[in-house]
């Protein structure tokens, strides 16, 4: 269950670093702000997570678990980065926010 949280953790953290990167290159500040605080609230929470998982696949020599973790975080941050790219594009940045 945990490796699900995780995912889903690092699919928000990396759709919200995504949008605050795309948000630095629009004319609006509010959009900016917005998406930092998500992006610098989420990582933080995901830390926990990350941490934890580290140190118990360290601890026990769990290669196994080391690569699992591995995968987990590569397939959560890209499907996060190329969804929220997507989303951006076509849903949110329309006007000001245009980048």
């Amino acid at each position: 269950m945990i490796w699900v949280l995780w995912f889903l953790l690092l699919v928000a953290q990396n759709a919200s670093f995504t949008l605050v990167s795309r948000a630095r290159n629009s004319n609006s500040l509010g959009y900016h702000a917005w998406a930092a605080v998500l992006s610098n609230g989420i990582w933080f929470g995901s830390q926990f997570i990350l941490i934890g998982t580290f140190v118990q696949v360290i601890r026990d020599a769990d290669l196994i678990g080391g690569v699992i973790a591995a995968v987990v975080y590569t397939a959560g941050t890209m499907t996060g980065s190329l969804g929220m790219h997507w989303i951006a594009l076509h849903k949110i940045e329309k006007g000001k926010r245009a980048s």
